[in-house]
């Protein structure tokens, strides 16, 4: 009898392990605290005034506004996630060569800003179904930026910039109700299409993001090689990942945009599939020249035997991170595969399978990538930095969807898209002040107290409209 226990978390009355000891408030002050996880989850939807955050219907996808009410679930509900996904993880937003957590704020106001103007083009571009579209797509492909942590940062970014704006006390909580509106209905319908369950974010799915197509997992598994624990294959494979992942992670500016995965996906031996992107060359930054000949994308097929991990339970959460308990799941995997996309929009039938005979070729081209960088970062100033930091965040993260809309040309050429805002570009300054990125905005994003809802009284239609 098998020792794993973790497919009794996808039991409709099970509430899932606690990943962690910390508890969430946010605008449910004078209520109980909110754990992480399936329970996490469950008790926050039961608190809502509506049905936003349950399944929905094509239908209601298409329509084309949220009401007040609707929209403060949703704040709330991504104020939680942002928390159950980060939280775990927080440490990782200082680095001691990038300004991150600088970038990071600055680069959310700038989505606030200026994401509603573009999402309203491609809308008007490609139509309502279109924009859903964009997010089916990435059911039949690997290595596409339209992915889990993208897609989910064109609603949690935003909602973080707003969080840090009305702290700056830049906006008032009644601002920019039809922007809020429009950046939300977008995300909607991008994270909608992509699943095609009702849901739109794997944390109301029990953290299962099942998206790709069967034929095309088919596909990847057939290709995948078997092996044993600490064999020569095996110390291969998961070197290669360790390297790719360090890339994928310096190439986008020290942050997790360069890695997506999707699964868990169940297998019929019993065993588990994580499909992994690693983005090693993104060829749009400057900063890309250090990764030439190296491709877009690195795709691996991981497989791991949840027995031999004595697994209890396992989330890809909204920011396309694989999490288990027990933690280490690197020593079940027992096969996988590695997959090459050249660039951003090859064709699926020119996507090619890597020989594991040449991993440590490859492996070696990317570590020499990474010292590259290296001693590119030491030479740049700190406002270069923070700078190419925004781009990370604030070009990348709906970068993707203008590409798949085939807008992303006009937009860099006619909308200013690379330009930085002067709101933006002055509180460059304004957030070094009072220790307002090492305090304030950690307590307010993580607290959930920064995600102020709208009043009773906030106009649909209010509107600050664009300033550049």
């Amino acid at each position: 009898m098998g020792k794993s226990t973790y497919q009794k978390r996808y039991e409709p009355n099970d509430d899932g392990l606690r990943f962690q000891s910390l508890v969430y408030t946010g605008n449910y002050a004078g209520m109980e605290p909110l754990p992480d996880g399936i329970l996490g989850d469950r008790l926050i939807r039961q608190r809502m005034k509506t049905k936003v955050m349950e399944k929905v219907s094509h239908a209601d996808v298409l329509n084309d506004h949220f009401s007040i009410a609707e929209l403060n679930d949703m704040n709330n509900y991504i104020a939680w996630n942002i928390w159950d996904c980060l939280a775990l993880r927080a440490t990782e937003g200082v680095s001691g060569m990038i300004p991150r957590q600088e970038y990071e704020i600055l680069a959310f106001m700038h989505e606030f800003y200026r994401y509603p103007e573009f999402m309203r083009l491609i809308t008007d571009e490609i139509g309502a179904q279109g924009v859903i579209d964009i997010g089916e797509s990435a059911r039949h492909e690997i290595g596409t930026k339209i992915n889990c942590v993208h897609d989910w940062c064109l609603i949690a970014g935003p909602a973080m910039g707003r969080c840090g704006l009305l702290a700056l006390e830049a906006i008032g909580a009644d601002d920019y109700v039809e922007e809020t509106n429009t950046i939300f209905k977008f995300s909607q319908r991008v994270l909608w299409g992509k699943r095609q369950d009702g849901y739109i974010l794997n944390s109301q799915d029990r953290y299962r993001c099942q998206i790709h197509d069967q034929e095309l997992i088919d596909k990847l598994v057939s290709a995948t090689v078997n092996f044993e624990h600490d064999s020569d294959p095996y110390h291969q494979f998961t070197a290669f990942n360790a390297q790719a992942e360090i890339l994928s992670f310096f190439d986008h500016y020290d942050c997790r945009l360069g890695l997506g995965d999707t699964g868990p996906y169940p297998l019929k031996d019993g065993k588990l599939l994580i499909i992994r992107d690693l983005f090693v060359n993104e060829e749009l930054y400057h900063w890309s020249d250090v990764c030439d000949g190296l491709p877009h994308c690195y795709t691996m097929a991981i497989i791991i035997d949840p027995e031999l991990l004595e697994l209890d339970e396992i989330r890809v959460n909204d920011i396309s991170t694989t999490f288990t308990k027990p933690t280490n799941y690197i020593a079940a995997i027992t096969g996988g595969a590695v997959f090459v996309r050249e660039k951003w929009d090859t064709p699926m039938g020119e996507v090619y399978n890597v020989p594991f005979k040449d991993l440590k070729e490859i492996s070696e081209k990317i570590q020499e990538a990474v010292f590259k960088m290296y001693k590119k970062t030491v030479r740049m100033s700190r406002r270069e930095l923070c700078f190419n930091g925004i781009n990370s965040y604030y070009i990348e993260m709906i970068l993707p969807h203008l590409r798949k809309a085939g807008l992303y040309d006009y937009v860099a050429t006619e909308k200013n898209f690379w330009e930085v805002d002067q709101r933006i570009s002055n509180n460059y300054y304004e957030i070094a002040k009072r220790n307002f990125v090492q305090v304030t905005v950690p307590q307010k994003i993580f607290s959930g107290a920064g995600y102020l809802p709208f009043s009773e009284k906030a106009d649909i239609r209010n509107s600050k409209y664009t300033v550049i």
